[in-house]
């Protein structure tokens, strides 16, 4: 990402687990805005437990979250939506009767909707 682009998503080093297993550590990523990033790994690897921290679901232990430069790091949930993302979990317990097509043209209409109204 050129040093120019400030990032919209910044992680920045971090951990965290349940109980007193950590599952993260140290992990860094930057998604700018438009950008789109996929997390691939075997069950186990931590793919959930990331986003579950930046969301707000999960306590981070060390390191920070940045949305449009902003500190989230110890944001519940409802100021993460605020500020623009939004978790969707796995499988069929949010919009069932929707393919993924689906839902994601459902998410995107609403995302569109949203950047509409902070420009009036």
């Amino acid at each position: 990402m050129p040093d120019s682009v400030q990032p919209r998503i910044s992680i920045n080093e971090l951990g965290t687990g349940y109980g007193k297993k950590q599952v993260l550590n140290g992990v860094s990523v930057e998604v700018a805005g438009g950008e789109i990033v996929a997390l691939i790994g075997h069950n186990g690897a931590g793919k959930s437990t990331l986003l579950k921290a930046v969301f707000g679901l999960l306590r981070i232990w060390h390191g920070h979250v940045f949305l449009d430069g902003q500190e989230m790091s110890t944001a519940d949930p409802r100021s993460v939506i605020r500020a623009g993302v939004s978790y969707m979990p796995q499988g069929n317990r949010v919009f069932a009767d929707l393919t993924v097509r689906e839902t994601w043209r459902w998410a995107a209409s609403l995302y569109r909707t949203r950047s509409d109204s902070r420009r009036e």
